[in-house]
Order: C-alpha cells, then structure tokens, then sequence
C-alpha cells in the first residue's frame, strides 16, 4: 500500500461484549494504517487524573491473527516478552471490512487451529439446531407471568410485601408444607414465579445466555427435559433442605443449565472440539464458583435449590447428551 488511511475508532475498556485494549485507551481515537506502521491514537484513563491523549505506534510484520464481529475488530501484537491484543470498535461495517483487508492476515498456528475448532462447531450447531425456540418461549412465559402478578396487585398498598408473599404462595410456591402435603405440583410451577423485577432480570439473562447454547448444543426436545429435570431437582432439593422454606424462581433449572454443558462437554466423541471445551469451562466454572458462593453470603437465596438443579442437570446432561458430529454423507 501507498501512503496511508485514518479511521476514526471506539476504544473500550473491556468485558464480556467489548474489545479491549492494552493502552487503557477509552472513548473516541484513531487507527493509522501506514506502509510499515500502524498507529494507535487515544485517550488513557488513569486514576485520579485526567486522561492523557497518547499514540503507539505498531510494527506491521508483528500483527498477527486479526479477527472481525461485525464493527468490532482485535487483532494480537508479538512482541519479545509478551503479546498484546489490541481491539475497538469501528464506525460502520464498510471501515471495519477496509481495515480488515489492510491490515496483515497471518496467524500463528495456534490460533488457526483453535480459530477452525470455534469455526467447526459453530457449523456442527448450526447443522443440528439453527435455532432456539423452547428458550424464546421460557423467557416469553416468566415474563408474562410476572406481569400477570403485577398487574394483580397494582394499586394495592403492601409496604411490607405481605400481599406478595400471599399471591407467590396462591400462584404456585414452593412452600414446604404444602408441598409435602400433597400439592407436589409446586415443585413445577415455583420455577416460573420470582419476587422481584432484579430477580427476573438475573435469571432471564442468564437463561438467555445459558439457554440458547444448551438447547442448540442438547437439541429443542432434549433440552426442555434437560430444564425439567433440573427444575425439579432443584425444588426437591430445597423442600428436602429446609420443609419450611418458600421459594420461587428460575435459577435452580439455570443451574441445571450450566451443570449439563459441563457434563455434555467432557463427554468423549461429544463433537466438541478442544479449544471449544476449553472457552466453555473458562466462562462457565467461574460463573458457577461465583454464584454459589454469593448464595452463601447473601441471605433469602435457596442455595439448595441451586446445589439440587446444578446435581440434576449434571446427572440430565449425561442421560440427554447426543453426539455432535455431522454424518460425512449429509455434510457432502
């Protein structure tokens, strides 16, 4: 290339959704793409002090392994003691395929291996399960029943929630001493009821995260038994654990979600390829130590039912789990 090209870019300061970058770069910068130099251009955050316009400049022959989502660009920077992944997010699509095409396209061989792995089972899920409709129904139905209970008792004066209380235990709670008197249906219905606005919104996010990879991974039918069984579990466990206890919510069959994938994943001949295993129990072990151990900190939260569905789902993923790969005749 001659010359160069100036773009205008996003810096972020990371997390799930987010590129980050290692220059603590933050808000609106600069991507130069020059003959043997690419610059970076942006404002440092830096405690207590105000931020700091900066530019680094980036060899050409070091950038490796650069990869696309949408306006979303990173690519990895070797260097002789580390390498650094540089990511921000680009204007619009058409900058983030320019970029794309001038920056260098090579890649270490661990990266290409892992990057046709991630390629590979994308392609093996897309093949079983394009989509996931039992996950939009589960979010659609817990939302609509909260709705329906707060529509109930809108305008009623219940400062300290003891209409509430009634209504979760006429809607279907898992009261202890009711269910263990006969109304075992309980067991089912408290995992589509929850006290609050923050405790539906918690547990929808995670269904929504959670829910969509299991189902394609398990398929629709064997999915829906996968949330069942952890569902259950989960109540029984809490009734089991405390017969007094009244409880509600999604987060037991949740549980269950996370424990299956953990189960199906380290299944041999599962379809799921290394590197894929590897992602998944990054983002799901943490995820799981995190909130058990918030369930013992906090008080009001049925850490039972959580330890019950995360057993029931495990248990359920194993009996459930189906193989991955593509038969060769169908792939041709």
């Amino acid at each position: 290339m001659s010359g160069s090209e100036v773009f205008d870019v996003r810096f972020h300061a990371g997390g799930a959704n987010w590129p980050a970058n290692p220059f603590r770069f933050r808000g609106k910068g600069q991507l130069v793409i020059e003959p043997d130099f690419v610059l970076v251009r942006g404002s440092s955050h830096r405690s207590f002090r105000f931020p700091k316009r900066e530019e680094h400049r980036l060899r050409r022959v070091d950038i490796v392994n650069l990869r696309r989502d949408g306006r979303d660009l990173r690519f990895d920077v070797l260097g002789v003691k580390e390498t650094i992944t540089v990511g921000f997010t680009t204007a619009d699509a058409q900058d983030a395929g320019r970029i794309a095409d001038l920056l260098p396209a090579r890649q270490t061989e661990e990266f290409a291996v892992a990057h046709a792995e991630r390629e590979e089972f994308h392609d093996r899920i897309d093949y079983w399960s394009p989509s996931t409709p039992v996950t939009w129904t589960l979010l659609a139905v817990n939302v609509a029943i909260f709705l329906m209970m707060w529509w109930q008792r809108r305008g009623i004066a219940d400062p300290a929630g003891v209409f509430e209380s009634l209504q979760l235990v006429q809607w279907g709670s898992n009261v202890g001493r009711l269910t263990t008197s006969g109304e075992w249906w309980r067991l089912f219905t408290s995992m589509f009821l929850h006290g609050s606005l923050l405790h539906l919104g918690f547990n929808m996010l995670v269904l929504y995260q959670a829910g969509q990879l299991a189902e394609r991974i398990f398929g629709s039918l064997r999915f829906s038994g996968l949330y069942l069984i952890a569902g259950l579990c989960g109540s029984l466990a809490s009734v089991l654990w405390n017969p007094m206890v009244n409880s509600v919510g999604a987060s037991g069959a949740l549980f269950g979600l996370v424990g299956g994938l953990l189960a199906f994943i380290r299944r041999e001949h599962s379809g799921v390829p290394p590197t894929v295993v590897k992602d998944l129990q990054g983002s799901l072990l943490p995820f799981l130590m995190f909130n058990l151990w918030a369930g013992f900190i906090y008080p009001h939260t049925d850490n039972a039912a959580h330890i019950g569905g995360l057993i029931g789902g495990w248990l359920g993923g194993h009996l459930l789990a189906r193989s991955l790969h593509v038969p060769n005749q169908r792939t041709a």
